[in-house]
C-alpha cells in the first residue's frame, strides 16, 4: 500500500495554482492530505527518503 513517507497519510491532492488568465489548473505537484507536505510528483510522496551515505574508516592518518 503506498502511503506517505513523512507522516504515513494513505491519499494526496492536486495542487491547483491559478494562471495569469484566472483559469485554476494543476501545478503537477502533490499535497499530502496529512502533513500537508508537497511533493513533485507521487514517487516523491511514497518514495523512502534515502540515507546520506556515510563511509567507515578502519584506521586513520
Amino acid at each position: 500500500m503506498y502511503k506517505c513517507r513523512d507522516c504515513g497519510a494513505t491519499s494526496y491532492q492536486s495542487v491547483i495554482g491559478r494562471a495569469q488568465n484566472g483559469a485554476l489548473l494543476a501545478t503537477g505537484q502533490y499535497r499530502c492530505t496529512g502533513c500537508r507536505n508537497v511533493f513533485s510528483s507521487i514517487r516523491e510522496w511514497w518514495q523512502p527518503k534515502r540515507m546520506p551515505e556515510t563511509y567507515s574508516h578502519s584506521t586513520f592518518g
